[in-house]
């Protein structure tokens, strides 16, 4: 397998664990896919 191609294949991994399983601490130690989507779903409050 050319170089190249691991590598983009390694960065595409990174990606997907950073985004779908690693937590974040500024994310209430939730995953960035989690956190957005429970944003999206959440009503928010807004003061009229």
């Amino acid at each position: 397998m050319p170089t190249l191609v691991k590598a983009k294949l390694k960065i595409s991994h990174h990606i997907a664990n950073y985004n779908a399983e690693r937590r974040h601490s500024a994310l209430g130690y939730r995953a960035p896919n989690y956190f957005e989507t429970h944003l999206q779903t959440t009503p928010q409050y807004r003061p009229i």
